[in-house]
């Protein structure tokens, strides 16, 4: 299996005049309307644009209400995903005064980011993309700018100039590499007049060491150029680098609690929790093993931006025996790395943990704030490796040299891009709901998304949700098995577990002791009790294994505390659900592990209570509905919401020093109290 053939597939046309016309007609300006359609289509494909990479762009006009129509440049947000763009993620910019800072002789960091923000007609608009000027510059109405991986596997291939002169020199100018922002739209522009006053005509740039550039006043001859010339580059590849054919079977030496000791240690390096993705197909362990991949990547990544994500280079683990040893050689290697070309400047550095570990045998991990920034950075990974190959095939992977990457590293513009608001309490952490698709249970993850949280959710029914921090898994908590593939699934989907909130039960009530059927009482012990038993007795060595500590919340009962007649099984297995929490706390807290116990009261807004039941109790009381749900000493009907919020607060670092409570959730009952 060549890498080149099957890593790096050819690019199809995707254009749709019936689409173009209805995304035009949908927009309050049509060229913007257009202009995001055909980004999605650029977006839509991982050979040219990867997610948050890329740029496009339209010049249209905008009305003022002081200086009429003035042209405006609507240019792709900085950080925003080509595949979803919609024209409310492009920032209109005012073109006339872009291409006046074009006359500068230069300018700081500072003074960009400052003009950047004067540029934007409305305030309330995102932040313009730091290449808005390399736009701005160019003469066409659209303008795309892609990474390509065939392009940029000939770029940063040996002689990468030479080949980029023979595939694109006679309709494209050549840029030599400059720092994205001013120095790149400066560049561009001077090599842009010079070609024109020779008297070419191009049709776009080819951006050493970076990308490729098309435009054309029409949006789609534009997305075509795009797609031949990317076409050249793929024709340029000859499939002589070839990954050994994949191993059916064995995935490899690491077991799931060795893979969460890998996203432990790596959290503990970069100081705070990290989410993981990892690809262990067999593709991507026989990929991980080639002899020559750790060599070319070392060299450094496909295109400066994309060390923000995954820093200069990966590290490389061969078995988890040498997990702290090769961590603390890469640690090493990066601080030598930051001292080398900080030059002595005051620069607060970064952690010197991986964001990408090759793991031969076994697969690739990507690691990352959230769930979704470690999904891309796995992509970026999985694209750098297969062109890299490609590069090699070639006569050698040449990225940029170590100085310049650290220029964009720590440059404040592009730094910007990883600012993603206030943290929030469970960044970083992974959880694993059971009873995912109850009222509590979806409260719950509701809750521990928001907070931050990647989550997996257990159920009987489907619990799935179209979001990069979500699995949803389908199977009956009540089974070893299940819970085993479920605590498995957590860690190959996000590197570990950090909490656990064990929530799956059933209410089992109406007859008395002396009608309760065997099968019931069984039932409700087996579910309500033996389930947690043996949920907690796999998710230990996980959460032990938690950067931080773990943490695991019990959903039990008000009938704990205060039962009633006719739930025998209920409160009796709740009870031992409860004491067997209690063994929990004693036994995981030297572990590091955090074990409370929530015990809510008529959560009315779940399945359990039907219009008919809730009717029926409020009469047996002389109650109306809602007085009946306010029927605790504060007076405040409980909500799943309720339940969900208080499991998520117990999770984070707010709780990290209580072990063993429970807490009611009931508004007040006097019989607990």
């Amino acid at each position: 299996m060549s890498a080149t053939g099957a890593a790096l597939p050819p690019s199809r046309a995707r254009w749709d005049d019936a689409e173009a016309r209805q995304a035009a007609a949908a927009a309050t300006d049509p060229l913007l309307g257009l202009r995001a359609y055909c980004s999605r289509l650029l977006g839509a494909d991982p050979a040219l644009v990867l997610a948050g990479g890329g740029n496009t762009s339209v010049k249209s006009t905008w009305r003022d209400a002081v200086d009429g129509e003035l042209p405006v440049l609507w240019v792709k947000a900085s950080g925003a995903d080509l595949a979803r763009v919609e024209p409310r993620h492009f920032a209109p910019v005012d073109l006339a005064r872009a291409r006046r800072l074009l006359a500068l002789d230069a300018l700081d960091d500072e003074a960009m980011r400052r003009e950047l923000s004067r540029l934007l007609l409305d305030p309330r608009a995102p932040r313009p993309s730091v290449e808005t000027l390399l736009h701005a510059a160019l003469p066409f109405r659209f303008v795309d700018h892609t990474h390509a991986d065939a392009v940029l596997a000939v770029l940063l291939s040996r002689d990468g100039r030479r080949r980029a002169e023979d595939l694109w020199g006679e309709d494209h100018v050549l840029v030599p590499y400059a720092r994205p922002g001013f120095a790149l739209a400066r560049r561009a522009a001077e090599r842009w007049r010079a070609a024109e006053r020779s008297g070419r005509r191009p049709v776009g740039l080819v951006l050493l060491h970076h990308g490729i550039v098309t435009g054309s006043d029409e949006a789609r001859d534009s997305y075509r150029l795009m797609l031949a010339a990317v076409a050249r580059a793929r024709r340029c590849l000859a499939p002589r680098v070839t990954v050994p054919a994949p191993r059916a079977g064995a995935p490899g030496p690491w077991t799931e609690r060795e893979l969460a000791t890998l996203r432990r240690a790596v959290s503990e390096l970069a100081g705070r929790p990290l989410v993981a993705a990892l690809d262990l197909t067999p593709a991507a362990a026989a990929l991980a093993s080639h002899p020559r991949l750790a060599r070319a990547v070392a060299r450094g990544p496909l295109t400066p931006d994309h060390v923000l994500l995954t820093k200069p280079t990966p590290a490389r683990i061969e078995f988890p025996a040498a997990l702290e040893r090769a961590l603390a050689r890469f640690a090493q290697a990066y601080l030598r790395y930051f001292e080398r070309h900080r030059g002595g400047r005051e620069i607060e550095r970064g952690d010197p943990a991986p964001r990408v570990v090759l793991l031969p045998g076994l697969g690739v991990a990507a690691f990352g704030e959230s769930a979704a920034r470690a999904a891309r950075t796995l992509e970026i990974a999985r694209h750098t490796h297969a062109a890299a190959l490609a590069a090699e095939g070639l006569g050698g992977y040449r990225p940029l040299p170590a100085a310049r990457l650290f220029e964009v590293e720590y440059w404040e513009l592009e730094r910007d891009k990883l600012r993603s608001g206030p943290p929030r309490p469970l960044d970083g952490r992974v959880a694993l709901v059971t009873g995912a698709a109850g009222g509590i249970g979806r409260a719950t993850v509701d809750a521990l998304l928001a907070a931050g949280a990647a989550v997996v959710g257990l159920d009987l029914v489907a619990t799935d949700r179209a979001r990069p921090d979500y699995l949803g898994l389908t199977g009956d908590a009540s089974r070893a098995r299940v819970l085993a593939r479920a605590l498995a699934a957590t860690v190959r989907r996000f590197g570990g577990l950090d909490v656990l909130v064990s929530g799956v039960g059933a209410f089992v009530a109406g007859p008395a002791i002396a009608e309760l059927a065997e099968a019931d009482w069984r039932r409700a012990l087996e579910l309500n009790a033996t389930s947690h038993f043996l949920l907690l007795r796999g998710a230990a060595p996980l959460l032990e294994a938690a950067p931080g500590g773990g943490a695991v919340v019990v959903i039990g009962s008000r009938n704990v505390l205060a039962p009633g007649p006719g739930a025998a099984a209920y409160s009796a297995s709740k009870a031992a659900l409860t004491q067997l929490a209690r063994v929990a706390a004693l036994e995981l807290a030297p572990r590091g592990v955090r074990v409370n116990v929530l015990h809510p009261d008529n959560v009315f807004d779940t399945g359990l209570w039907s219009p008919a039941l809730l009717a029926a109790r409020a009469a047996r009381y002389g109650l109306t509905i809602e007085e009946y749900k306010r029927r605790n000493l504060l007076r405040r009907e409980v909500r799943a919401a309720d339940v969900g919020a208080l499991a998520a607060a117990l999770a984070s670092d707010l709780f990290r020093v209580t072990t063993g409570a429970q807490i009611p959730v009931d508004g007040g009952s006097d019989r607990v109290i």
